[in-house]
């Protein structure tokens, strides 16, 4: 993954989560968290991303950033969410943010 793509992969794990730690973005995107560290920082000039040390603390992003619309039909929706549940790991992971991300938000996974 280049660097474009994975700080485009912190994007979306953040608009699905909310905020996470620097240590869990790098284990998930496979790279050191010093990569992490200055992906957040570049980022952080152009979209609402911020760091918050200590407990409670990692990378965030505003709750008010919605960065995608719904695109998903209900059937769609509903057949990811079957996959969902027989899926494992890092597949169950990636599967939950494009859910997310496409506006299975109507749905409780």
């Amino acid at each position: 993954m280049d660097t474009a793509h994975r700080k485009m992969e912190i994007i979306s794990i953040l608009s699905v989560r909310g905020h996470t730690t620097m240590r869990e973005l790098a284990w998930e995107l496979e790279v050191s968290r010093h990569t992490i560290m200055n992906d957040v920082i570049a980022l952080s000039f152009d979209y609402p991303v911020y760091t918050k040390p200590g407990e409670g603390g990692g990378v965030f992003i505003t709750e008010n950033y919605m960065p995608y619309t719904n695109t998903l039909t209900l059937t769609e929706q509903k057949t990811l969410c079957s996959l969902y549940d027989k899926a494992e790991r890092k597949e169950k992971e990636i599967l939950f943010r494009i859910i997310r991300k496409y506006g299975a938000d109507k749905l409780k996974i």
